[in-house]
């Protein structure tokens, strides 16, 4: 896997600043549990709960190291996984990180489409899923698609069950000894593979070496997290970015107990917290808009609560001040699954700047907002976002991306547009590009469009975005129609999306039939105009 190289002198002074180490992910995890054995790590589940000492999780991520290997599976192997937030998750990434292997972590609700699309352009030789991916016959069935369509798998590993023809059940992957220590790899060899959509409908494989996930975890999720915080439940699954640093990576190097729960269930965690020592926490702004007004959500969890950090997608202003109202202090943070925290607001910082901004770059990092001529854009003014830092990505699996996105002393464009102001904070403005984002989820417009291109009724569709109170955007589809008099409807569509097994949080809220489309010169679409029709609604 080729990996960009980053400027010798940059390189120099992250070595030097301390803002690179040549300490690896399984290390940093290793000393995380050993350091404070008798934390505890919980996964709250109605049906699959589990509780254990970090002593107890290095053991079995210890143990599923060694069954990899003695299966022959060798360091730099890529191992894909599709898991909710469970015992065997964390094994997973525990145990991965130990044996120097790459982890290719695919999101729950994705279909067959999208993970045969990760496990096959990641190179993945290991695939670990959960029981209800498979049929009554042992095949793999929807989410996960058809081994056949995977060719390069050489073990699929089944959680929560027995029997399974052709695949290899968990518990007796980790039936054996442990591995004696963390495998020793080159802190610059990738670690994680983690798969982000695009605009072209295609995903992108970003690839994250040691030395940047130890970065995120020492440099920037240290100082977010306040110091003596209740501890938080955490509802983004591991195999996603906030449920990867907030809820695994940042309580294990802080050795602070780890709380996971197994889906967003507002009620259920409510209760979980009035019951127990426990705080919500964060995510998307989803989360915090879920919560909020919930009757279950008390004065004194609030009280305890005390902060949440939200990124992901739009952080509203009302939002923000309902928390303040109820004492939870909203920290707005920015980043992306290239670049994860690029800037966030801090316990401390001015209540203006909390509401209004996303914070100031963390350390190490850089911002540069530029003008279209590439010339740094006045304070206040809007332009694109450049950023770099510790923390950035390797680069892409495709090296044509790696070379459209990076330039040679470092920088990367976040496709992102923002403003900054005299004191150094970060507002992000808006998108250069037509992705959507809704509860913390990339939606490429692309890709809903051309599935849908294929639905019985529809001529032509278009995809937008336009902002959400609750889940930060909402996804509108656009259509003209084969038949004025038989004009599809947003069943119809569902339907369809469903069918053709496009993820269902990526399929359209809303649906408008129209005539026709207005058009460029050349024929594309203006979804600008589209956008202009609806903020003349509102």
């Amino acid at each position: 896997m080729n990996v960009r190289a980053v400027p010798d002198r940059l390189r120099q002074h992250y070595l030097d600043t301390g803002l690179w180490s040549d300490t690896t992910l399984g290390s940093l995890l290793l000393a995380g549990l050993t350091d404070s054995p008798d934390q505890t790590f919980r996964v709250w589940s109605k049906t699959d709960p589990a509780s254990l000492t970090f002593i107890e999780l290095e053991s079995l991520a210890r143990r599923f190291a060694q069954g990899l290997v003695a299966r022959g599976v060798r360091p730099g192997t890529r191992v894909a996984f599709q898991l909710p937030n469970c015992l065997e998750a964390a094994v997973t990434f525990i145990g991965c990180s130990l044996a120097g292997m790459v982890l290719v972590p695919i999101a729950g609700y994705y279909g067959r489409k999208e993970l045969t699309e990760i496990v096959n352009g990641s190179g993945a030789t290991v695939l670990i899923v959960q029981h209800g991916a498979f049929d009554e016959g042992g095949n793999l069935d929807v989410p996960v698609g058809a081994c056949a369509a995977m060719p390069m798998l050489q073990e699929v590993v089944v959680c929560g069950t027995s029997g399974v023809d052709g695949a290899l059940d968990f518990d007796d992957l980790i039936a054996g000894g442990p591995i004696e220590s963390a495998v020793t790899t080159s802190a610059d060899d990738p670690v994680l593979l983690a798969y982000t959509s695009g605009t072209s409908g295609q995903s992108k494989g970003v690839v994250h070496t040691h030395r940047t996930i130890v970065a995120e975890v020492r440099n920037h999720l240290a100082l977010m997290i306040p110091a003596n915080a209740t501890p938080q439940i955490t509802a983004s699954p591991i195999a996603h970015a906030a449920g990867m640093t907030l809820g695994l990576l940042a309580p294990l190097y802080r050795g602070e107990p780890i709380n996971v729960v197994d889906s967003f269930d507002v009620d259920f965690i409510l209760s979980i917290c009035g019951k127990n020592d426990l705080a919500p926490g964060g995510g998307a702004s989803v989360f915090l808009s879920a919560l909020i007004d919930h009757p279950g959500f008390t004065d004194r969890i609030a009280r305890r609560m005390g902060y949440v950090i939200l990124g992901g997608s739009t952080v509203p202003e009302d939002l923000v001040r309902r928390a303040e109202d109820r004492g939870v202090t909203v920290l707005r943070s920015y980043g992306l699954t290239e670049h994860p925290t690029i800037s966030a607001g801090l316990i401390g910082d001015d209540s203006v700047a909390l509401l209004t901004t996303d914070g100031q770059p963390l350390p190490g990092v850089e911002v540069e907002v530029r003008l279209p001529d590439g010339t740094i854009a006045p304070s206040g003014i809007e332009g694109h976002i450049h950023s770099r830092g510790p923390d950035l990505c390797a680069g892409y699996t495709d090296p044509s991306l790696t070379a459209e996105s990076f330039d040679n002393v470092g920088w990367f464009a976040t496709g992102d547009l923002g403003v900054m102001d005299s004191a150094g904070h970060l507002s992000v403005t808006g998108r250069a590009k037509d992705l959507i984002i809704r509860n913390g989820v990339n939606i490429s417009p692309a890709e809903v469009e051309n599935a849908l291109l294929s639905c019985p009724g529809v001529a032509d569709v278009s995809i937008v975005g336009v902002p959400d109170a609750r889940t930060g955007e909402r996804s509108i589809a656009f259509v003209t129609p084969e038949n004025p008099d038989n004009e599809p409807t947003l069943a119809d569509v569902r339907l369809h999306l469903g069918a053709v097994g496009l993820a269902k949080p990526k399929w359209p809220e809303e649906l408008r039939v129209v005539s026709s489309f207005p058009r460029t010169p050349s024929g594309k679409i203006r979804k600008i105009d589209l956008r202009a029709s609806l903020d003349s609604e509102a």
